[in-house]
Formats: C-alpha cells, sequence, structure tokens
C-alpha cells in the first residue's frame, strides 16, 4: 500500500527527532525553512508572506504555517523575519541578512 505525499508529511511529523527535521522541531519546520529560503534568493530581496499566500504551496493549513512562521522567526539561519502588518492575519517580512 503506497502513502499519499500528505501521509507522509504526517509521518515526519510523527518523528520530529528524527534525522530528516536537522535541528528544526518537526519536518514541516524544515521543510517551510527551505522553500523560505528559496523564495528569497529567488526575489533578490524582501519578500511578504503569510499563511494563506504559503497554504497551496506547500500543502498544509493557513494557520499551520502561521505557527510554524512564528517558531522560525527567531531561528533560522540566513533569514531575518519581522511583522509588517498584523491585520487581520500577520504578514511576515523576511530579509537576507547582509
Amino acid at each position: 500500500m503506497s502513502t499519499t505525499p500528505r501521509e507522509r508529511k504526517t509521518d515526519y511529523k510523527s518523528n520530529p527527532n528524527g534525522p530528516e527535521t536537522s535541528g528544526y522541531r518537526s519536518y514541516p519546520a524544515k521543510q517551510l525553512a527551505q522553500y523560505l529560503r528559496m523564495e528569497a534568493e529567488r526575489a533578490g530581496g524582501d519578500i511578504y508572506v503569510n499563511g494563506d499566500r504559503l497554504a497551496s504551496d506547500l500543502d498544509l493549513p493557513p494557520g499551520d504555517i502561521d505557527r510554524l512562521l512564528r517558531e522560525l522567526s527567531g531561528s533560522t539561519p540566513g533569514l531575518s523575519f519581522s511583522i509588517a502588518t498584523t491585520t487581520p492575519r500577520t504578514v511576515w517580512r523576511l530579509s537576507r541578512p547582509d
């Protein structure tokens, strides 16, 4: 029986200390950090994101992404996070540190 990509993500979440997290609290946190680094590199400057904008790209609910953005905001090498606006959904400004 094969698993869908969504089910595989759940498997990673169930083992937060596994090798696939590499210092992140969960596989989705690592996945989001990698995605944001890639987007910042491609944009060549600041990017603005929120859970709603990223949900379909990452196949995660917007609320989970908002939670992960808060989690990553103080501990993601290569990215600097700041809150751009808080209404009605928090919009984050991400930049690459100089």
